[in-house]
């Protein structure tokens, strides 16, 4: 008797095996079981409710707004209260920006949200999956990306202006810079697009996933992709800087001062001339997430628990704080007051030359949250037929049916989580 695998989903004949059983006089054949794919998923999208805070803040008028992983976008008092919350029905990832006085972000929902400064839904836009990008504005157009993998422009009042297609979904955040929008796909290239149009300017191919944001100093946009390098290209998208890690890179990176501050996985934070000198580096305990520079200070959480201010000549340690779960979002200071959400469902005002707590603000759900791996396993259907060696032609019969499913594999991004989150330490990769 000879097994048969039928791709359910492609048509295709996929592998096929034999077993004597003559030895049997009556018989029925039946298989359960998983097989290993290739997977290219990212656990970036299989976040779970919980009180986390990964984005960061927007500082205005004596109000910061952020949203969170319990689904709700918050409006706090300059002393930590809150004033009002908006529930989407999905995670908050996505970073908000302000367009005249409307809020918008994305949320897990597929929705883009703009929400009015009294916390009233203005208008949403639906994207076709979730939305992790940070939306950017011209001042009137907002620019955003969707694991849908289109690359979305929309008016001010929430309207469709364009859309572009690529070939795998947007993770990163995009820069508008002087009429041009910049973004990057999973598909591994970093696209150019006219704002106003979204014609196509150039691309430029990186060896991996491009996620995150980007740098931009002296017209050289710096970026790195889910592999050991950091690209710099520039505005005709000729590659001009390369820069290798020794780990992925973690997150966005900072330029300031003719310097780069690219955060990593090999636990340092490193400032790197464009040259490809590193100036210094400093070490934390775990991967680093995001930095801001701000009047010669590097801000930046580390997924050690702690958030650090170091001096952005010398790398020196002015001061840490502990928060009691790892530090991924990106800080704004504002007034001398550093604002930082925590995984450990808190919003923290800390004060930007001492690191002193001056408040938290605890997020509705107390609980952080975690990777759903039942999310992260992609469904790839076959069928298994088995029929006897005589009548060995499968495209002609099919019987026998069943139906199961592949289990997950692994891409770079999820077999560097595996030893740290998915081993149960409780800390992982962002």
């Amino acid at each position: 008797m000879r097994k048969y695998i039928f791709d359910s989903d492609t048509g295709e004949w996929k592998s096929h095996a034999s077993f004597d059983i003559s030895t049997f006089s009556d018989i029925e054949v039946t298989q359960q079981g998983n097989e290993i794919i290739g997977s290219k998923l990212d656990p970036m999208w299989a976040f779970t409710v919980g009180g986390s805070i990964y984005n960061a803040p927007i500082i205005s008028g004596g109000m910061i707004y952020f949203g969170c992983n319990d689904k709700k976008f918050y409006a706090l008092s300059k002393e930590g209260r809150l004033v009002w919350d908006f529930e989407t029905q999905g995670v908050i990832i996505s970073s908000p920006c302000m367009t005249g006085n409307l809020l918008v972000f994305g949320s897990y929902d597929f929705n883009l949200y703009a929400l009015t400064l009294e916390g009233r839904l203005a208008w949403k836009f639906p994207a076709k999956d979730k939305i992790f990008s940070n939306p950017c504005t011209d001042g009137s157009h907002i620019f955003f990306g969707s694991k849908d993998g289109n690359f979305y422009c929309v008016s001010k009042h929430g309207e469709l202006v364009w859309s572009f297609r690529t070939g795998g979904p947007i993770e990163t955040h995009p820069l508008f810079h002087e009429g041009v929008v910049y973004f990057g796909s999973n598909d591994h290239n970093l696209y150019a697009l006219g704002a106003e149009k979204g014609n196509l300017l150039w691309k430029f191919p990186a060896k991996a996933e491009i996620r995150h944001g980007f740098a931009i100093l002296n017209n050289v946009i710096y970026f790195g992709g889910m592999e050991k390098t950091i690209y710099g290209v520039n505005l005709q998208g000729k590659q001009v800087f390369s820069f290798v890690m020794n780990d992925l890179n973690a997150a966005t990176i900072a330029a300031d001062n003719g310097t780069l501050f690219i955060p990593s996985r090999d636990h340092y934070i490193y400032a790197v001339k464009p040259t490809g000198e590193i100036t210094w580096k400093f070490k934390t305990g775990f991967s680093v997430e995001r930095p801001v520079v701000h009047k010669r200070i590097v801000f930046f959480g580390s997924d050690d628990h702690n958030f650090y201010a170091v001096d952005a000549a010398t790398g020196r340690l002015l001061w840490k704080f502990s928060g009691n779960g790892f530090m991924a979002s990106t800080p704004v200071i504002h007034d001398g007051i550093v604002y930082m959400g925590g995984w450990d469902c808190n919003m923290y005002a800390l004060n930007a030359d001492s690191g002193r707590l001056i408040w938290k603000f605890r997020t509705s759900i107390g609980t952080q949250s975690t990777f759903d791996m039942d999310a992260m396993r992609p469904q790839k259907h076959f069928e298994v037929v088995w029929m006897p060696e005589e009548e060995d032609n499968p495209e002609e019969k099919k019987e026998g049916k069943e139906l199961s499913e592949y289990s997950v594999g692994e891409n770079v991004y999820a077999s560097a989580i595996g030893s740290d989150y998915l081993g149960k330490k409780k800390r992982g990769y962002i």
